[in-house]
This record gives structure tokens, sequence and C-alpha cells, in this order.
């Protein structure tokens, strides 16, 4: 069957291979019990139906990386990206040895694609026979398995082995830019390498987006996190800007806002997407930030930012 043909500038009907994104596997008796004490989201609750959005952090709070969660078949995946991968694999080893897991990066026996649009849902179809509705809703099967994602639009994360008996029949760009423009849209920050320790997870909104489970018991980093929640001490939060012209990545840039004839720092961009004469970024940022506020890169005066608003309210 021929594949249908996409056109990747366009925000509507697209598909991504998302090459900058690898997958951490976690096997064993143990797997759940491990990983609970570990990140921010609760384990208990996932299910071959559901996805849970989470945080893997230090002792201190700050974040190693931020992650989608899928069960599938006897594992649990790990989906992050490969510029902090390693690093977070190393640490959640750290204190493997002691549990019955084995945790694995396996990048390498997987395809990811995320998209939208009529013709990406067509070839889902194909696949796993209808479509998740809701978000972070999960379809599997043996070809893999496929996550909606309801902000800033309908769109869908699919995650298949390599050595799938039948794959994703759809043309792919070989780009990530437009699902990384639609993740900052739905003001969904992320950690790099750039960016690696420097943020607890409120400082990038991810108590607004549900990954962080307050109820759920002890896991490192977990007393950092409840303080910043219960005692207000955040005064940095998530913020998305757009400027009216496009740059190179600008991930782990300086913001700088004006305040007479003088600039100040301002904050430090954690992602940022390209397209069609605009440049997206997810920025953190004084929690008091308004919408309307512009804020200039360090590095490239002449580039403006100005701040959007966010899809949910700040928690």
């Amino acid at each position: 069957m021929s594949q249908p043909t996409l056109d990747h500038s366009q925000t509507k009907q697209y598909a991504n291979k998302l090459k900058n994104n690898g997958v951490i596997v976690l096997t064993g008796d143990e797997k759940i019990k491990y990983l609970q004490g570990q990140i921010t989201a609760d384990v208990n609750k996932l299910t071959d139906e559901n996805a849970l959005l989470g945080c893997h952090c230090d002792f201190k709070g700050k974040i190693w990386s931020v992650f989608y969660t899928f069960a599938w078949q006897d594992s649990i995946l790990l989906i992050t990206h490969n510029s902090v991968l390693d690093k977070s694999l190393a640490e959640l080893n750290k204190y493997g040895v002691f549990a019955k897991v084995e945790i694995t990066n396996q990048s390498d026996k997987w395809q990811i694609t995320g998209g939208s649009g009529s013709l990406f849902e067509n070839a889902i179809i194909e696949l796993f026979d209808e479509l998740p509705v809701g978000d972070q809703v999960v379809k599997s099967d043996a070809y893999g398995l496929v996550m909606s994602v309801t902000r800033p639009e309908q769109r869908y994360l699919v995650l298949q082995p390599n050595n799938a008996a039948k794959q994703l029949n759809c043309d792919v760009a070989e780009n990530d830019k437009l699902w990384e423009i639609a993740n900052i849209k739905a003001g969904l920050g992320d950690i790099r390498e750039a960016t690696i320790n420097e943020y607890v997870p409120q400082m990038l909104n991810l108590q607004a987006l549900q990954a962080i489970d307050f109820e759920k018991g002890c896991y490192m980093g977990q007393e950092v996190v409840a303080r910043t929640k219960y005692l207000g001490r955040n005064k940095r939060a998530g913020f998305i800007l757009k400027a009216e012209s496009e740059n190179d990545d600008l991930t782990g840039e300086q913001l700088e806002y004006q305040i007479g004839d003088n600039w100040r720092p301002g904050g430090k961009i954690l992602r940022s997407g390209a397209n069609l004469g605009q440049t997206w970024i997810f920025a953190v940022l004084a929690i008091d930030t308004e919408v309307g506020s512009a804020f200039r890169v360090k590095s490239s005066p002449n580039t403006i930012f100005v701040a959007q608003a966010l899809p949910y309210p700040l928690q």
C-alpha cells in the first residue's frame, strides 16, 4: 500500500520522526515497586490503557528528566529526550541493583512518531483498529502502542518496536519541529542537557499537568517538591513565548528583560521550535510574568519574544 504524502510544514497534517527521544525499559518482578520510589508520578496508576507524565529528580528535587511512562507487555517504557537519557538511566540504575529490576536503554529497538491530522489517524487505525480517545489514553497491540494527546490540539504519539510485523504506513518527516512546537504550545516543559539539575518540577508547571502526585509515598526529591508546594516557595514558572522570526534551536539560551535603559537576566529557554516565520519557546521566568511581556535573547539582542497565555492555570 502506498504511503499518504503529508505537507510537513503545516501544523494540521504532519508526522514527525522523534529521533531526539529515546526509550528506557524496565523489566523484572519489582519494576513497579522500584520505579514508584524514584519518580513523581504514581506508577500504581499506570495501566495498558493510559500513560503517565512524570519526572525523575535528584535528592534536592532538581530534575534529571521529564518523560511519558507506558506499560507494554511485561515492561515499563520511559520516553525522554536523548540528551538526558544516559544520566537519568545511570541514576535509576544506581539504586536498581538492590531490587529485582533491570533498567536498560533500548532506544535503538524502537521507532517513535508524533503527528496530527486525518492521514496520520488513518495510518494509526490500520495498526490499532481504532483511535484512543482522551488525553494520555493508550491503545496497544503486538505492533506497539499509540497515545492520544489533546493539547494544544488532537495529536498522537506512536511507539513501535523495530521488529514489529506491521509498521506505520505513513509519510514521516525526519525532523520533529512540528511536534516540538505543539509541545511548547501545550505548555509542556522539558529538560535537556543544557538545563539538567537546574529546576524543581513546579518551575516547569508539571503540577498543572498532573505530572506530580502529592498523595503517593516517598520518592527521590519528594521532600523538596512537597515543600515547594505547601510552603509556597516557588518564585519561578514556565512560560510560552513567541517571536515573529525563525531562529535556530535556542535551548539553553538566556533571556533578558528591560528596565529603563538596562537589560536584566530574565530566565532560560528550555525548548525551542521554529516554523513558517515564527519561533516558539518554553522558558522558565519569574512567576509573576504577564502575558505580553517582552524579552530578548542575550546572545541575539535583536530577537524579541513575547509571552503568550498558558493553556492551563498555574496551581
